[in-house]
């Protein structure tokens, strides 16, 4: 399926802050906005003439940093590369071993870790020993690996500057809402137990908030010099503490930034009511995404999310009572599937009625609860860490072919958007002929295409 998000490396761009502030000179070359390929993105980064490169990598672009640092490792003068991310945060030891090019893993929030990693590496070339007194890495020493431990969470977000936006070519990102598009955080951690979910390996369990003052200056800072006019936060439960939300909310309307943008949150629905729904949409929120996982009793209780069908659609219901667009997640493959499963899944998808669905494949990414019990029973189907795509690819396997998950999940997303509701709806929204739905009925339109199986594998 064409690529309709592009966003920005957040952790990048508040990593380059971090150091700038510390006073170094930074770039950031983002090479999956700019397109570029491994060869070009080395290219790019040595005509900086860095001192340290770092990389950022999630589990299914890990092989790719890597080959980026192999071609920066070959390329001449010799400089160290770091590599952070969620994956190197689970698996450091494993990420040295098949990464040879990269000389040290951030483990955890790499904000603190960073200034006194940098210091020890303007002293002189890699220091194996002073490594070893910063927390949050792993490298190499005499053959071994050395590991300080995951990085405390920073307890003090807002003792951290506001991520370098002006290094990111900001212009290449887009979203099917809004050609003029960012991400951001306002928190960071989880207290939930999702079984999929790799954030509080990250990101602790323990939820600390910005101040809303602080959120909603960054977002007009972003719309006044970069012209963003639609934001998407990337806190894994938007609504975790309500005051929070509603102080946010209050300050967004005072400062008018509903005039200037929208913007869009993921949460949970047990976590929202009808109130809370308006009040965010009167501050600007156009849609909220939630999870449905799955219709079955046993499947929810393997994902432990926690929630039940009462919950899930009330949420919809008071989020269509007030006028906000909706988003639902839905996860297949999960252990002892059976068609009677999907089947209610679908039901409860079609009760809840959101206006898009997305259909993940239960995927055991490095550092979620999933992974440990999966490799514990053998249903590790590779780890071939380009595969683990959640919308795309096969990895887990407890026993039902992948060619019958994959037509599964081929016939549950013809089920849901070929009913005549959507149909009608992808064709008001083409025939309205207004520039600022045409992005909507393209999103629906690319749902189509995934159930004819164009898309999505």
């Amino acid at each position: 399926m064409a690529q309709t998000s592009v966003g920005p490396p957040l952790g990048l761009a508040y990593l380059a802050a971090v150091a700038r502030q510390a006073g170094h000179e930074v770039a950031i070359v983002d090479a999956n906005a700019l397109g570029l390929s491994v060869t070009e993105s080395a290219r790019r980064v040595r005509a900086l003439e860095p001192t340290v490169v770092g990389l950022t990598a999630t589990t299914p672009t890990l092989d790719l940093a890597g080959a980026i640092a192999a071609a920066l490792g070959s390329g001449g003068r010799r400089v160290p590369i770091l590599l952070g991310g969620p994956h190197g945060t689970a698996l450091a030891a494993r990420t040295l071993a098949e990464q040879p090019a990269v000389d040290v893993v951030a483990r955890g929030e790499g904000e603190a870790t960073l200034p006194p990693l940098l210091a020890r590496l303007d002293a002189g070339p890699l220091d194996p020993t002073a490594l070893a007194e910063v927390p949050g890495l792993a490298f190499r020493r005499d053959g071994e690996v050395v590991d300080t431990g995951i990085a405390p969470p920073i307890a003090d977000l807002d003792a951290l500057p506001e991520p370098a936006r002006d290094l990111l070519p900001n212009r290449r990102y887009r979203c099917p809402d809004s050609e003029r598009f960012t991400t951001l955080l306002a928190m960071r951690g989880c207290p939930f137990r999702c079984v999929y979910c790799a954030v509080p390996g990250l990101f602790g369990r323990q939820v600390r908030c910005r101040d809303p003052r602080a959120v909603v200056a960054e977002m007009l800072g972003a719309h006044a010099r970069f012209g963003v006019e639609f934001f998407s936060f990337l806190d894994d439960t938007f609504t975790t503490r309500r005051a929070w939300v509603e102080a946010f909310c209050d300050e967004a309307r005072r400062a008018d930034l509903p005039g200037r943008a929208r913007w869009i949150c993921l949460t949970r629905a047990d976590l929202l009511d009808r109130g809370l729904l308006a009040g965010m949409k009167a501050a600007g929120c156009v849609r909220v995404e939630l999870g449905v996982e799955s219709g079955s009793a046993s499947g929810r209780a393997f994902l432990d999310k926690g929630l039940d069908e009462g919950q899930i659609l009330e949420a919809f219901r008071h989020a269509r009572e007030v006028g906000l667009s909706t988003m639902g997640f839905a996860i297949l493959n999960l252990p002892g599937e059976t068609e009677a499963d999907i089947a209610a899944t679908l039901d409860l998808l079609v009760r809840a009625d959101p206006d898009f669905l997305q259909v993940s494949l239960l995927t055991p990414y490095p550092g979620t609860p999933l992974r440990a019990v999966a490799e514990q029973r053998g249903w590790i189907a590779t780890d071939d860490w380009s595969r683990y795509s959640f919308l795309n690819d096969v990895v887990l396997d407890h026993g039902i072919p992948a060619a019958t998950v994959r037509a599964r999940h081929r016939a549950f997303l013809r089920r849901f958007y070929l009913r005549p509701r959507t149909a009608w709806k992808l064709g008001r929204l083409v025939l309205s002929g207004s520039s600022r739905l045409r992005p909507l009925a393209r999103t629906i339109a690319l749902g189509l295409a995934g159930a004819w199986g164009r898309g999505g594998e």
